[in-house]
């Protein structure tokens, strides 16, 4: 502390200023009032709200950081809620109508979706509202994300059921184009051995003997046997979905019954065997209603150069 001097009236002159116990003891009551006097008015002005607390301050803080989360989180449920109508469309007006289904209606994307109420539990709570209203979103997005899955695995399965029917169906020659001429049509003729007139139910494809002889489409072989009905060596094909085919008068079978064949796969030779006036392929197609016309189901179109890229592209996807 620093000295003070004070003017003494009977010395008439300074002199250095000395405090007595009580002088302090003044001072500091003075001190500890004044500190007392705003330690109580920052407290009151603190209870009453006129000044926040620092507890205050820090809750403040942490409400404007739950306010910008949940902000964030309603954008990524709106982000999530587009993304997803977008995709429905897609599947309803591209993916399905591709493979020939009917649009999911609006019912059928929230079926089974309310009811009783489910968020009752959590009711009575603070801030309740809020917890529901985001567990029914989550709920309500799961159920879309369930019912589109489901959508996308039936659209998969007809699509490969389509693909498969497709490949099934005998569609392709099952000689080479430019190694054959139709020597006998479907229809009733007069039979080359028999001299009389009968119903020919296949296409007579005259060839060389010994040229390879292809499956029509995908199947099951059911008979591989020399026949005592005029076929000779016959191999016959089911190839399911209604579809049967006959290959007969061959000179050599090169499949067994039961194996499962492809589009495409060699399944004997050109022959003469059986009822026949040389060497040739008699070919059958078989629906669920008789024998048709195979000139229906045989694609014309292509070359020889095209029929065996054709037939090595079934043979490798194998």
């Amino acid at each position: 502390m620093k000295e003070k001097y004070i003017f003494d009236n009977e010395k008439l002159t300074y002199v250095l200023e000395k405090h007595t116990f009580a002088y302090y003891c003044k001072r500091c009551r003075n001190y500890v009032l004044t500190a007392l006097t705003i330690g109580t008015t920052a407290w009151l002005l603190t209870y009453f709200n006129v000044i926040p607390s620092v507890q205050t301050i820090k809750l403040q803080k942490q409400g404007e950081k739950y306010i910008a989360d949940i902000r964030h989180l309603d954008e990524r449920f709106a982000d999530i809620e587009d993304f997803l109508s977008e995709v429905q469309s897609h599947d309803d007006s591209c993916y399905r109508v591709i493979s020939q289904m009917q649009p999911l209606s609006a019912d059928k994307r929230m079926a089974s979706f309310g009811g009783t109420n489910k968020y009752e539990y959590l009711e009575g709570y603070f801030n309740s509202d809020l917890f529901i209203n985001y567990n029914r979103k989550v709920d309500i997005l799961t159920k879309k994300l369930n019912m589109q899955s489901q959508s996308y695995a039936a659209v998969l399965h007809n699509v490969r059921h389509t693909c498969d029917s497709l490949l099934c169906v005998p569609a392709i020659l099952p000689l080479q184009p430019q190694t054959y001429h139709l020597s006998s049509d479907f229809g009733y003729r007069i039979h080359p051995i028999k001299r009389t007139k009968i119903l020919h139910d296949g296409v007579d494809l005259a060839a060389r003997e010994g040229s390879p002889v292809y499956a029509s489409g995908n199947g099951v072989v059911i008979s591989t046997a020399k026949t005592n009905s005029g076929y000779g060596y016959q191999v016959v094909v089911d190839h399911g979905y209604g579809y049967k085919t006959r290959y007969a008068h061959l000179s050599k079978i090169a499949v067994h019954k039961g194996d499962t064949i492809s589009r495409g796969t060699v399944i004997g030779k050109v022959g003469n065997t059986g009822l026949s006036t040389g060497p040739h392929l008699h070919y059958e197609v078989i629906t669920a209603s008789g024998k048709v016309n195979p000139e229906k189901y045989m694609i014309r179109d292509m070359n020889n150069a095209e029929y065996k890229e054709m037939i090595s592209n079934f043979n490798s996807a194998d």
